[in-house]
């Protein structure tokens, strides 16, 4: 499927007016079944759906191995993930909690207690990195998306083990695309303890909780954190790094993992 699409416009500039071409990107409603009912429908980027369908059911604290899942069938033409689930899994406390997901801002749900999501402290695993790297790795992270120099209309996400980019994803939402990457390090079998997540967007607190149920300890963005993702961040011991943009970063919570000597 493509993921954007030529079209028409009108464009003023400087007093001028043409008509030219441009790219857009590709909107798409994809909806997950769970045991033959109807879950929740994204609206995200037409790629990596299996990921994205992983990644969610993750998220959600659907399934938590991959033996809660029996079988995913991706259908494209439909717009559709069929997961069929483990009778273990089919008891999961999510789907005792009387409620049906509601759709957030790009792609997130909205809990009604966020806390009940992150109920330990991220582990003391000794996880230290350079300021220098972090630079050097959203350097690296900004080239990827050739759909966002494109359009400028996608979010990316990435994981890194602090030295290098291991998986790069990108979406319409930036829950979506971070949903991407933690579904395709799992049906990879990473480990996800050691690593670092990179966004491109806003660090709010599903996209923090998000990281934490990972086990994940440091979260770096090119935007800004918001306030309770840096109280949920404090909190839980996890490091938020926003406003990585050429040589200037700002670290909002768990400063002892990134080293500023030389």
């Amino acid at each position: 499927m493509n993921l954007q699409r030529e079209v028409i416009l009108t464009r003023y500039d400087k007093g001028q007016v043409s008509e030219v071409s441009d790219v857009v990107v590709c909107e798409y409603p994809f909806t997950i079944y769970i045991n033959g009912e109807e879950t929740v429908t994204l609206v995200c980027s037409p790629e990596s759906l299996d990921y994205l369908t992983l990644g969610y059911l993750l998220s959600e604290g659907i399934i938590n191995k991959k033996t809660d899942i029996e079988s995913v069938d991706i259908n494209e033409e439909k717009g559709a993930a069929y997961v069929r689930l483990s009778e273990d899994a089919g008891n999961s406390p999510y789907f005792k909690r009387g409620r049906r997901p509601t759709k957030g801002c790009s792609g997130g749900t909205i809990f009604y207690n966020i806390y009940d999501f992150v109920q330990s402290k991220i582990s003391d695993k000794k996880i230290q990195i350079h300021y220098k790297k972090i630079l050097s790795l959203m350097e690296e992270f900004t080239t990827k998306s050739d759909t966002f120099r494109d359009t400028g209309g996608v979010h990316g996400a990435a994981l890194s083990d602090g030295e290098k980019i291991l998986i790069f994803n990108e979406d319409i939402g930036r829950h979506n695309a971070m949903d991407k990457v933690i579904g395709e390090a799992f049906a990879k079998d990473m480990v996800f303890e050691d690593k670092i997540i990179l966004t491109s967007g806003r660090i709010s607190s599903e996209m923090l909780i998000k990281a934490a149920k990972r086990n994940v300890s440091v979260m770096v963005s090119r935007s800004a954190p918001m306030d309770l993702a840096i109280r949920i961040g404090e909190e839980i011991n996890l490091t938020t790094v926003g406003f990585v943009r050429g040589e200037r970063m700002n670290v909002y919570t768990g400063k002892d993992r990134i080293l500023f000597g030389e």
